[in-house]
Formats: structure tokens, sequence, C-alpha cells
């Protein structure tokens, strides 16, 4: 009887800890305005990342966690991986980008988000 109530306990505990009241809607930004922007490396998403330390030498400008963002074809290489915007998005699935802070703002990650969709472009 004991392992039953246990067992009902622990079941009980897993559900209330899985219930999706706090579960973050992700927005998906549209293919059309992805389209209609031109963003590229060089002048878009190289200074986000620079800005926002992510490229930096103490984070993955020097391949922490095996992703390398020290340039285009490394940074294009890693957005490749559903991961990559997992991490950005704080989304379930990845480990959540930039470890121990707050995620990108919107823009940042819509910016991202459509650098990736539009072809990864230099």
């Amino acid at each position: 009887m004991k392992k039953i109530t246990t067992l009902l306990f622990g079941i009980v505990l897993l559900a209330a800890a899985c219930k999706d009241d706090d579960k973050e809607i992700v927005i998906t930004v549209p293919q059309e305005l992805c389209d209609s922007l031109d963003i590229l490396y060089t002048q878009d998403v190289a200074p986000l990342l620079e800005e926002t330390g992510c490229s930096g030498p103490y984070c993955h400008g020097s391949g922490a966690g095996g992703v390398n963002l020290s340039d285009w074809a490394n940074t294009k290489t890693a957005a490749e991986n559903p991961k990559f915007l997992k991490a950005i998005k704080h989304e379930l699935g990845a480990s959540p980008m930039p470890k121990g802070r707050d995620k990108l703002n919107d823009q940042q990650i819509e910016t991202i988000e459509c650098w990736i969709k539009s072809g990864s472009r230099e």
C-alpha cells in the first residue's frame, strides 16, 4: 500500500510540475516578412552577436559548447541546427541562450530568424 501511495503522489507531483500555465507562446516570424527584409550577416547579424557578447572570445567566438559564432561560415553552420533558434527563443529542447541571462529582445530574435529563413547570406 505504501508503494502505491508513493507512486500516486509521484504522478500527482509530476502532473502539477508539467502543467503549462507558464508556457510561453513563441511566435514565428512569417516568411513574407523575412522575404521583404534584406538581412545580411555582415551588416545585421555579426554586429548583433558582438553587441550581445554571443560571438565574444569568452563565449561562442571561441566555440563554447561546440557552437562557433566567430564568423559567417561557422554561424551559418550553427544556425542550420534547429536547436540554434530554440536556444535563442528559450524554447524547450535546447539550452537557453545567452546562458544565465535574459533572452534577446524580440527584434534581435526576429533579425536572426529572418536571416536564417532568407538563406543565411553573408
